[in-house]
């Protein structure tokens, strides 16, 4: 790994969507919405053999809020979604 081009840091960003679903362990209160948020993150490849490569990466992907029910009418219950992920992986270079 001490050679030059056998490893590439780089940053992503970029669209995240997906479906909240939510619901109140108190009442029979619940909700779901499609959501379109953000994501953003880091990560290396790094050569393993001339088509094979190792992969590391961390994810920060943030959904935002949405009124998904209310638990006393009148009064929304806003639910928010954000994640941290973290990725390994080998990959295959067809050519």
């Amino acid at each position: 790994m001490g050679d030059r081009g056998t490893w590439l840091p780089y940053v992503t960003g970029g669209l995240a969507v997906g479906e909240l679903h939510a619901w109140d362990a108190l009442t029979p209160a619940s909700g779901s919405a499609f959501r379109v948020g953000w994501t953003v993150g880091a990560g290396f490849e790094a050569a393993l053999a001339p088509n094979w490569a190792f992969k590391f990466e961390y994810l920060y992907m943030d959904l935002g809020s949405a009124h998904l029910f209310d638990i006393v009418p009148g009064i929304p219950e806003k639910v928010s979604f954000t994640d941290n992920i973290f990725r390994i992986g080998i990959n295959y270079k067809f050519w």
